[in-house]
């Protein structure tokens, strides 16, 4: 019996689900290239969770289940070409469309990880939108 509680309780802190919207898809083609940090040391550097979504509609909801409850930082970018790779042009700027949780600014750089975290502990949706 203890075991089937404590089986029931390690269940129910990974039973919250995470969703992402992201807005502001101009073009309907590519994938997006998601990454999920958990701490300011890994911010876009060491993914917890990352992968592809097929771009198929101008606003994508994106569920992401059995991610534990914490503190985390969403990077993401549109790969129209296809090479999984945030392409850049002059100056290191972004020539594809990409976004950070709490749509975090962008000035001179990416946001810190402290502008783009939130906590997550029961359902949530945070919404994305591209630039």
């Amino acid at each position: 019996m203890l075991a089937c509680l404590l089986q029931l309780g390690c269940g129910m802190l990974w039973a919250q689900n995470l969703t992402i919207e992201v807005r502001g898809i101009e073009q309907v083609e590519g994938k997006l290239m998601v990454a999920i940090f958990s701490s300011a040391e890994n911010f876009l550097k060491k993914p917890v969770a990352a992968f592809a979504v097929e771009v198929k509609e101008k606003t994508l909801s994106i569920p992401c289940k059995g991610l534990p409850a914490g503190t985390y930082a969403i990077s993401l970018f549109q790969d129209v070409n296809g090479n999984s790779v945030l392409d850049t042009g002059t100056y290191g700027i972004p020539t594809e469309k990409y976004g950070f949780s709490n749509d975090a600014e962008v000035v001179m750089g990416p946001p810190t990880y402290e502008k783009a975290c939130f906590s997550f502990s029961a359902d949530k949706t945070v919404v994305i939108h591209l630039r």
